[in-house]
């Protein structure tokens, strides 16, 4: 079991009566029972005691809107919703009109049908789904770091899949973040990664991104997405594009000239990769507000992933009744149109608010314009008050001999904040290159950023306060 131990997995093997998968995931794998406590009581002008949440990737800026139109469109018919009616692989009508959405606004270079289409619960299930179809046990899947943190449950849980990390120190061309999004540093850093799985033993089966990024937000420009499809044509690998954020994307003046949003749908790739290595994936829950939905999609021209996905679609199906209900919102292209340019809006106004929050106390942060969160820069925080400004921050790096303690302080501060009734959520579990940075949610209603953002103010006074001990 490597580092994480045996003893404690055979302790909980012998007390709870579990296998061993059973056991190593009840232990180390279980993400949403600690939080259902603090995720149970949020913040509200009626629950001042309660948490406000900035760690999630919610967008509750819509909720009123998309609960009145679902309200609406709730209606049962007993022959499609009430029956097996086309089974665990989709509705006809949700696997029909996501075609037909992905083709006109995603702007598909060829015209997506139905047969392209498998519906899942969200699109942590479609990553689930794929890592099951195309890995085997303890091979790989290359990821840019840094990355959503998710994605380790979503490949690792079930499937037993594993992330290889694209790093990027070291690369050259890798001076900072926004090199993140250049093709030649990219080019150079898969292939940098894809060499470290081999002498690892590690057999690498594809290269997924998420497109808006996510932590970044940031939008990969046309030249870097065509380079990881390069990538994966030269290599036989398969090249998943998470473009769940596709219509999160907002106005920043701080970034007057941004890359927008461009699928990988849109291209012609024939001539560099195979086609039916390229999967596309899409869901409800950021764009539409409707994380409790659960719904999402992979688009694909590969017949044998669909079937090795049908094989287990049993275990994770949608009700065709929601999957109707989000088809009738995809259908009324007029109505959705109208809501994307409010949401798009209110992202705006609320980005605004938080990110002159942070100018206004001299906190530090990447711009972005796409997706839930901000990037925020607290590695300062993580040096002993001794430290002059100036400070030299190649002592946060995960490779450095004080890792453990640098990654301690960051936790420290993410508790910290939770005492004063913020949850924040601390850079480690994204994969970053240092320790110190942190993503905040900004799309939470303006009342309860405004009282989160206070709140995270204050646990930072209480954090200058502990650093004292850090000499």
């Amino acid at each position: 079991m490597g580092s994480i131990g045996q003893a404690p997995i055979d302790t909980a093997i012998a007390s709870h009566h579990l296998s061993s998968r059973g056991a190593q995931n009840y232990l180390y794998r279980d993400i949403w029972g600690p939080r259902q406590k603090y995720m149970g009581d949020p913040w509200s002008p009626n629950n001042p005691n309660g948490t406000v949440i900035l760690r999630l990737a919610e967008n509750s800026l819509m909720h009123d809107e998309i609960a009145e139109f679902i309200n609406a469109q709730a209606k049962v018919h007993p022959l499609n919703h009430l029956t097996y009616s086309t089974g665990p692989r989709g509705s006809r009508r949700l696997r029909n009109t996501a075609a037909s959405f992905l083709t006109e606004e995603f702007h598909s270079r060829d015209v997506i049908t139905a047969d392209n289409i498998f519906i899942t619960p969200g699109v942590a299930s479609a990553i689930d789904a794929l890592a099951w179809a195309i890995c085997n046990d303890g091979e790989g899947i290359l990821i840019p770091q840094p990355l959503y943190n998710g994605f380790h449950f979503d490949m690792l849980n079930r499937s037993n899949a594993r992330i290889v990390g694209v790093t990027y120190e070291g690369i050259e061309g890798y001076k900072g973040l926004e090199d993140l999004f250049s093709p030649g540093v990219n080019r150079r850093a898969l292939e940098s990664a894809l060499r470290r799985a081999e002498s690892e033993g590690i057999l690498v089966r594809a290269v997924l991104v998420s497109n808006p990024h996510n932590p970044l937000g940031r939008c990969y420009p046309p030249e870097t997405l065509k380079e990881f499809a390069s990538f994966c044509g030269k290599h036989g690998l398969h090249f998943i594009s998470d473009e769940i954020y596709a219509q999160s994307v907002f106005p920043n003046p701080a970034i007057p000239i941004p890359v927008p949003f461009i699928s990988t749908l849109s291209f012609d790739l024939r001539d560099i990769i195979d086609p039916n290595l390229i999967h596309i994936l899409y869901g409800a829950s950021k764009d539409f507000c409707a994380n409790g939905l659960r719904l999402g999609f992979i688009c694909t021209n590969n017949e044998g992933i669909i079937g090795a996905m049908s094989s287990i679609s049993m275990f994770s199906w949608s009700p065709h009744l929601l999957q109707d209900v989000w088809a009738a919102i995809l259908e009324d292209r007029q109505w959705m149109r109208g809501f994307m340019l409010k949401k798009t809006n209110l992202m705006a106004e609320n980005h605004t608010i938080a990110t002159s929050f942070f100018r206004l106390r001299g906190i530090c942060y990447f711009e972005m314009n796409a997706g839930l969160f901000i990037w925020i820069d607290l590695r300062h925080l993580l040096l002993s008050k001794s430290v002059q400004s100036g400070y030299d921050y190649s002592a946060l790096r995960v490779t450095s001999p004080d890792a453990s303690i640098y990654k301690q302080r960051e936790m420290r501060i993410a508790d910290i904040c939770m005492e004063n009734g913020v949850m924040i959520a601390p850079g480690n579990v994204y994969m970053p290159e240092e320790f110190g940075w942190f993503r905040i949610t900004f799309t939470v209603g303006k009342a309860a950023l405004v009282e989160g953002l206070e709140r995270f103010w204050r646990a930072l006074g209480d954090i200058e306060m502990e650093r004292r001990d850090w000499e």
